[in-house]
């Protein structure tokens, strides 16, 4: 099947368990800056974010593609991992 092990962690080192989960967690807390940083920004300084642009482009348009960006970003790099780890 091609899903056999891929949920076996058992063989690998503790170290390196504890490196992923590290790295993850830094990935989320990044994440979750950025994300609460729009959320502050949409709320405590909506004028200005709807009203600045970049390159002609809306603020708050250019940081939720950023968003969605370092998302898929975050995403790829925590799955590159665990495959560089079997």
């Amino acid at each position: 099947s091609m899903h056999t092990g891929v949920n076996q962690v058992d063989h690998e080192p503790e170290s390196v368990i504890q490196r992923r989960q590290r790295v993850g967690l830094i990935l989320l807390t990044l994440f979750t800056i950025a994300y609460g940083g729009f959320i502050g920004l949409c709320t405590f300084a909506y004028t200005w974010i709807s009203e600045t642009r970049i390159a002609g482009i809306p603020l708050t348009v250019a940081y939720g593609v950023g968003l969605i960006g370092m998302s898929i970003a975050v995403a790829c790099v925590y799955g590159f991992m665990n495959r560089q780890a079997k």
